[in-house]
């Protein structure tokens, strides 16, 4: 496969996993009411890092898959982190204090 559009691949899939997440968090957490929003914004963050770091940040930070000139573990990890910082960014596009109960 092109180099190009496996980070293409991984970026997409990573957005569209963290999209998935904060939306399915954001509609229990308005669902069942305050409590259940803080203990699913805990669970969200989570969820958010795991999706960021898993596996390829993991890999990253314990230097596998590293030799010399091979970058494409680095760039696997920054397409997952920049996909939940896009994911985060359209999240918050929809999302509207004001609609919030209490």
């Amino acid at each position: 496969m092109l180099w190009w559009l496996e980070i293409l691949a991984q970026y997409a899939a990573s957005t569209g996993l963290a999209v998935c997440c904060i939306f399915l968090f954001w509609a229990y957490g308005l669902a069942f009411g305050r409590v259940y929003r803080q203990l699913c914004s805990g669970l969200l963050a989570m969820m958010l890092l795991l999706i960021a770091a898993f596996p390829y940040g993991i890999d990253f930070a314990l230097g596998k898959h590293f030799g010399p000139g091979d970058t494409s573990g680095l760039l696997l990890f920054l397409a997952d982190a920049l996909g939940v910082i896009t994911a985060v960014l359209v999240a918050s596009l929809f999302f509207d204090p004001e609609q919030l109960p209490g």
